[in-house]
């Protein structure tokens, strides 16, 4: 009898940890990381009249001034930052701060400028204007932080979902962790804490630290629409194809900053590139020495064009795309920014054929059969992993869980939403009234998504096929 209580007691700890487990694989997915955020309940301890959120909470006070960049100008302005991030117990803004920290803060985003709750971008400091490097919500130490505030993504979860899922498929993916939000006293809502599209350790895009005076550089180039910045409109090879066809579309330098860079190290970056892009556009496929594949890390280049096919993001490749390359490695892409997919924004419908193709080095690298067939093995691969349709829609599930009481209280100032026709929502069908309609539009086109693709995923091959590419190669 003894040993049969021991070993019933031993059952019921290993279900306790496999449930505990799970919970944290869903909530956070199973990123390697010294600390996940995590709470066994969204229960608070407080008086009623009290602010009080089982979230980490973050007030930020600009001393009255407006935030600057809502009209696309430029510059920010100095802000006090505090979170507050208690493991029990709830977190209220009278907590001592677990982080307190000055920042540059100004608006960020392109369209999502002109939405009423704001993205901002952080830069933490210290006194005398220096990087501030600090470990927020558990996340890898830096100063570079994004708050994305969702909008007109109802379900406040579409970015959470899909960069926890690339952390599952991916070497590199921006970390993030849902937080409350307050600006000068008053409340802003549900918001997520990303790590920026920067250098890093970890999860950021992981290639080496730049040193003053080195003439070569490890750097991260952005695709997106024209940068007015000195180093912005980068003069490499792809430029002058058609692919850089539309004027606004542009490659800038994001890493080295603006501070390190110089008229030596844009040309570099340039002739480096350039190196790399006639190689591709050599259409040399066969040859594994020479190839375009001894300059890039293909395998990055399968998952990135696999997660945004799968939720149908339609700005990757063209926008909001980051490319990086260490100084002795290979060039790696990394997501970034899907508020707009799964259905959301773009007129996209899940039966939609493939959008990547039509992209910068995608056009090309997509004419390489060994290509085409690395992304169908890959896919049949993660249908039964990490995009899984089971697997997602308990995702998603136990997001809505975990935000709890946290959903009604950003809809008291942000239900609005849902009342009548928002302009940026130009399809009826995406104006919702409800945030169960939006959990079920998000799941609806997981679920079309993903039996389309399990049918025609094969169908990549035609853009590698011999017919297609034979008057290149001849």
């Amino acid at each position: 009898m003894k040993y049969k209580l021991i070993t019933i007691a031993l059952v019921l700890i290993v279900i306790t940890i496999g449930f505990v487990a799970q919970s944290r694989f869903f909530i956070d997915g199973p990123q390697k990381e010294e600390y996940v955020f995590y709470h066994e309940d969204n229960k608070c301890s407080s008086k009623e009249s009290e602010f009080c959120t089982h979230l980490p909470l973050v007030s930020i006070d600009t001393d009255g001034q407006e935030i600057p960049g809502s009209d696309y100008e430029d510059g920010s302005i100095l802000s006090s930052v505090k979170i507050v991030d208690n493991a029990k117990g709830g977190n209220h803004l009278k907590d001592k701060a677990d982080l307190k920290t000055d920042a540059n803060i100004h608006v960020r985003g392109f369209s999502s400028r002109e939405f009423d709750k704001k993205g901002y971008l952080l830069k933490f400091v210290n006194d005398d204007g220096s990087e501030n490097k600090q470990k927020v919500m558990g996340m890898e130490k830096h100063d570079e932080w994004v708050l994305h505030g969702p909008f007109i993504d109802k379900t406040l979860m579409r970015n959470y979902l899909w960069y926890h899922i690339a952390g599952e498929i991916m070497d590199d993916a921006p970390k993030s962790r849902f937080c409350e939000v307050f600006i000068n006293g008053e409340y802003k809502g549900v918001y997520l804490m990303v790590e920026a599209a920067s250098r890093g350790d970890s999860s950021r895009m992981q290639i080496k630290k730049y040193k003053d005076g080195d003439p070569y550089t490890s750097y991260i180039v952005r695709l997106d629409r024209t940068d007015p910045t000195e180093w912005g409109n980068l003069n490499n090879f792809t430029r002058y194809t058609y692919r850089i066809g539309n004027v606004k579309i542009n490659y800038s330098i994001v890493y080295p900053g603006q501070d390190k860079i110089t008229d030596e190290l844009k040309n570099y970056i340039e002739k480096d590139m350039t190196k790399f892009e006639k190689r591709l556009y050599s259409y040399d496929y066969d040859s594994h020495l020479y190839g375009y594949e001894t300059f890039l890390n293909v395998d990055s280049f399968v998952d990135y064009f696999i997660i945004n096919e799968f939720t149908q993001n339609y700005d990757a490749g063209n926008l909001s795309t980051y490319l990086y390359k260490d100084v002795k490695g290979k060039y790696g892409i990394y997501v970034w920014d899907f508020n707009s997919a799964n259905d959301n924004y773009e007129q996209a419908t899940p039966t939609d054929t493939f959008s990547l193709y039509g992209t910068n080095w995608f056009f090309m690298i997509m004419k390489d059969e060994d290509f085409t067939n690395k992304i169908i093995q890959k896919y049949k691969y993660l249908r039964n992993h990490a995009l899984n349709e089971k697997y997602l829609l308990n995702y998603i599930d136990a997001i809505v869980d975990y935000l709890g009481p946290a959903i009604d209280r950003n809809f008291e100032v942000w239900g609005y939403t849902f009342e009548g026709f928002d302009v940026f929502l130009t399809d009826p069908k995406r104006n919702l009234a409800s945030y169960d309609e939006a959990i079920d539009q998000l799941k609806n086109h997981i679920i079309d998504r993903g039996r389309f693709l399990d049918k025609y995923m094969v169908t990549v091959k035609q853009f590698s096929a011999e017919a297609k590419v034979k008057r290149y190669n001849h």
